[in-house]
């Protein structure tokens, strides 16, 4: 990769990720088993949605409320 290149793809990580802050989001990075991991693919496939995210933010926020009692 040129460093031209690479400046850009810098540049454009550090937009995004200003824009996630922005948006009141932050990233969280953690090792998940395969198995999690493939369960979490099929439920992307299904419901043809292009990131894992949605299906984490959904997962966190079910056992969040279910543990709120």
């Amino acid at each position: 990769m040129t460093t031209k290149t690479a400046t850009k793809v810098r540049d454009r990580v550090a937009a995004t990720r200003a824009r996630q802050a922005a948006a009141g989001l932050v990233q969280v990075h953690l090792p998940l088993p395969a198995d999690i991991v493939a369960e979490i693919d099929r439920l992307k496939l299904q419901r043809g949605i292009s990131s894992r995210a949605p299906i984490m933010e959904e997962a966190i926020r079910l056992l969040i409320e279910t543990n709120r009692a």
